[in-house]
């Protein structure tokens, strides 16, 4: 199914850019980054779970194997063509309890609540805005639900650093992804602005989840995903310093550099109960 005729310029970029990403179910990156976010997220049998932004359903698929037959997991995501490949997962994997649906993560027209868990593995920076898809999505949990995503520190190497350092020499804007959670404090106090509270946020090292090594072809793939802001006349100019930016790329400063940074942030937040029961339990 096409991206509804209703969507934004940049949403819909967002949705072109991942149908042509093909080989994203065999990303060991994002396989790893799911694993955490659904140990730290500790689903429970019977729980009702909603993972948006769910690609190509690392999250979703895991999920069902917890929950069981009792529980169910809604995965939504813009790409038909994610879908089209977490759907042939789920099919191999005999799962029952899981579907998937072409839907705008941020908004979720039309989607009622009752969830136990709201999940998001890489991709709430995408969200053109974070405040707003937060109070939604506290909106679909029930009292108590919680909320489980993951982020980067501000400026991390696995958002754009040395491709922003390298494009700034030159005279070129590449956006700064996912100010609103980039500190442990800003998760905080973006979450509870949405109506969350007993934020936890887990500090990891960035290489547990990202290497030098990816760094390589990162500039290629920035050029082309709308999430970098890179118009097409700049996208032209870094291309013809391709060759210095994977010099840099794969130097030991920057090695050294992911070796050193803590900047992968798993978040688990509950939404708040009801008035009613907070009276009942007392404080």
């Amino acid at each position: 199914m096409a991206p509804s005729p209703d969507l934004d310029g940049y949403t819909r970029a967002v949705a072109r850019h991942f149908d042509a990403r093909t080989d994203y179910s065999r990303s060991p990156t994002h396989a790893r980054l799911a694993e955490r976010l659904v140990a730290l997220a500790a689903p429970q049998a019977g729980e009702r779970v909603l993972d948006v932004a769910t690609g190509t359903g690392f999250v979703a698929i895991a999920m069902a194997r917890v929950v069981g037959e009792q529980g169910t997991v809604l995965g939504v995501d813009l790409s038909a063509g994610m879908l089209a490949q977490g759907r042939a997962a789920i099919a191999a994997a005999g799962l029952r309890n899981v579907t998937m649906l072409q839907a705008d993560a941020q908004t979720l027209p039309g989607m009622t609540g009752g969830y136990d868990l709201i999940c998001c593995c890489n991709a709430l920076p995408y969200m053109p805005d974070v405040p707003a898809a937060l109070q939604r999505w506290c909106a679909l949990l029930r009292p108590g639900g919680r909320l489980a995503f993951n982020c980067w520190a501000e400026n991390s190497y696995a958002t754009g650093r040395l491709l922003r350092e390298h494009a700034a020499r030159h005279g070129v804007h590449v956006a700064m992804v996912g100010r609103d959670t980039g500190t442990p404090e800003r998760c905080r106090t973006v979450l509870a602005a949405a109506g969350f509270a007993h934020t936890h946020v887990v500090v990891e090292p960035t290489a547990h989840f990202f290497s030098a090594a990816q760094l390589a072809g990162f500039l290629d793939m920035a050029v082309n995903n709308p999430l970098y802001g890179i118009i097409p006349a700049d996208a032209t100019r870094l291309g013809a310093w391709r060759d210095a930016y994977a010099l840099e790329a794969n130097s030991t400063t920057v090695s050294d550099g992911i070796a050193a940074e803590a900047g992968a942030y798993f978040v688990v937040a509950h939404k708040l109960p009801t008035p009613h029961a907070v009276a009942e339990g007392g404080s």
